[in-house]
């Protein structure tokens, strides 16, 4: 990685570090956020490089849907949603859904 690389996954994983409990944010959001709007791939990339030990809340993380990216019923789905509803989120199939809106 170059030093803008290293600059944005920097800045990516503080803003994911300091995202409240209880929130979400989109890919590209979080891309936004971080200096870079067109890379929400990136984004996507950098999560899907974490540690296995790291304690980010990389299940704040949706697609512009706001829903789960990962397959219906598949590992990375069942774990995203189980920590999302933790947090007061209630999902239908992979999309979230407020309390508010029930």
């Amino acid at each position: 990685m170059n030093q803008a690389s290293d600059e944005f996954k920097s800045q990516v994983l503080f803003i994911l570090a300091h995202l409240p409990a209880g929130e979400v944010i989109s890919y590209g959001e979080l891309a936004r956020q971080a200096g870079q709007p067109k890379q929400s791939r990136l984004v996507g990339h950098i999560l899907k490089r974490l540690p296995a030990e790291h304690t980010l809340p990389w299940h704040r993380v949706v697609n512009s849907k706001r829903a789960i990216s990962f397959l219906e019923g598949s590992d990375g789905y069942q774990r995203q949603r189980a920590l999302l509803e933790n947090e007061g989120w209630v999902i239908v199939g992979q999309r979230l859904i407020t309390k508010e809106a029930l």
